[in-house]
């Protein structure tokens, strides 16, 4: 049988070590020889800067010259529509797919995934090579790129379920073939033995160059916890760092810099992917703001409190103010490379407000972020509360310290809810990638999604499953080892 190395991403070292960009573009590793490398701290920077090289896909961030972005992940809940082909973003959002039809983002989303664990993998067994590391050093290497292993892993644990769990290099002779899926659980359990070494590794430190630091493994890891419903362990590992007197992160005072324009050394932001234009730049002003191809839906532009200002910090209403038209936003006189969406909104979120990129011709280095200070808060609420917390004023504390950031001052809240928890997780983190996920983690896609128009003659998506299916290509390649997941 042919062996598809593209696919499955675990074989060939050459195939996985790209370049990366921005503060982590240090001559990346192509083709080491395994007799002749491994000698100084420069070589194992460059197999670790490999490791966050998958970071720096669409998938995952931004690219140059793409038709789309990360922030397509948002159309599959209800937070936005997407009328572009771009990777198969539109035929999930409308429910429309099988495993024969998810060549895009499906397929790209496991390939890349499996792709990062593969470098880590390759990292973590060949750096004890290197003497010249001191300890401090080596531990701290390790710390990274376990934080990655675990952060690709929870990924595709949240997507697929069941997947193979392997935490070696994989070779030609091995038997990666044959090898069955392993339990979603277990998995589980080796991303949080890597978060923990990780937590114990990494410096206690502000999030400035695009390295992981203490507080984002932290952070990831109260991800995964509320992901798996243990809510418990959630709360705990969570206050670790929000009670900690010497933690590094906070709220930022002006929420909409936090996406455009203060991203630097911001204390709220624990985890992102770096981009610095005009060598390393993507292309999210013109798909976003230009192209308008990706844009909210009314639904949750109705889920706003009146006078919440985070409304109009993330959308593009009629007259607003808008580069590509003197007049505001509105289609006559526009002269943005797209139409106008059919329900007249757009993303402001992340976008340069003043900036016309029809063309393409301007650059764009927004920083993708993956973890915030306001998110680690209301998971924080959200683990209190299904634990049976919800009275503890901390918990309650956590949700309205981001109500009551300075820019958007909302009057604080006497009691948690699940619904009101719910409810602030939507506004302040819409259109940031996280709110298909959390559909899927309180169990209500299946009655949200299909409630959804998606386009203007009136019609609704459906919802397929839980789970995205095991690509196509992988399941011809085990040759019956696995099964396909329910509902394809």
């Amino acid at each position: 049988m042919k062996i598809n190395k593209n696919i499955y991403g675990w074989m060939l070292l050459g195939s996985i070590l790209m370049s990366c960009s921005s503060v982590l573009d240090k001559d990346p590793l192509t083709t080491p020889s395994s007799t002749n490398y491994w000698n100084t701290e420069v070589e194992a920077n460059k197999a670790l800067i490999a490791c966050y090289a998958k970071l720096k896909e669409p998938i995952y961030s931004g690219g140059a010259n793409q038709s789309g972005n990360s922030l397509y992940w948002e159309a599959l809940s209800d937070n936005a529509l997407n009328t572009s082909n771009w990777e198969g973003f539109d035929v999930i959002m409308r429910g429309d797919f099988d495993p024969s039809t998810t060549a895009g983002v499906v397929t790209k989303t496991w390939q890349i995934a499996f792709q990062g664990i593969a470098a880590c993998n390759y990292f973590l067994a060949n750096v004890d090579r290197v003497n010249a590391l001191s300890e401090e050093t080596n531990k701290k290497m390790k710390g990274e790129a376990l934080f990655l292993r675990a952060y690709f892993y929870n990924d595709l644990v949240q997507l697929f379920g069941d997947v193979p769990l392997n935490l070696i290099p994989e070779t030609l002779d091995g038997d990666f073939q044959q090898r069955p899926r392993t339990e979603k659980a277990k998995v589980v359990e080796q991303i949080l033995q890597d978060l923990d070494i990780a937590i114990t590794n990494l410096p206690q430190a502000a999030y400035v160059d695009g390295r992981a630091v203490k507080g984002a493994a932290i952070g990831l890891k109260t991800r995964v916890l509320l992901n798996n419903k243990r809510y418990q362990e959630t709360a705990e590992t969570a206050w670790s760092l929000i009670g900690d007197a010497n933690n590094p992160f906070g709220l930022h005072n002006n929420y909409s810099g936090i996406f455009f324009g203060e991203q630097s050394n911001n204390k709220e932001i624990m985890f992102s992917v770096l981009f610095a234009s005009p060598t390393d730049y993507h292309s999210l002003d013109q798909v976003i703001g230009g192209r308008m191809s990706v844009f909210p839906t009314t639904e949750l532009r109705d889920a706003y409190e009146e006078n919440d200002p985070r409304r109009k910090m993330t959308i593009f209403e009629e007259g607003d103010n808008w580069a590509y038209n003197p007049n505001g936003f509105k289609q006559q006189g526009s002269i943005a490379e797209g139409q106008i969406p059919f329900n007249v909104m757009a993303f402001k979120k992340y976008v340069d407000t003043a900036v016309n990129n029809a063309s393409g011709a301007t650059l764009s280095d927004q920083h993708f972020i993956k973890i915030r200070y306001a998110d680690l808060l209301l998971m924080y609420a959200e683990a209190m509360f299904e634990s049976g917390q919800g009275n503890d004023a901390r918990a309650l504390k956590a949700l309205n310290d981001v109500r009551a950031r300075p820019s958007v001052n909302l009057p604080p809240l006497n009691a948690l809810s699940r619904e009101a928890i719910r409810h602030e997780r939507r506004v302040e983190l819409a259109f940031e990638g996280l709110r298909y996920n959390d559909l899927i983690r309180w169990g209500t896609a299946h009655e949200i999604i299909p409630q959804i128009m998606y386009d203007k003659q009136g019609n609704k998506r459906r919802f397929k499953a839980y789970l995205f299916p095991i690509p196509l290509s992988e399941m011809d390649r085990m040759n019956e080892t696995w099964k396909q997941n329910d509902g394809y």
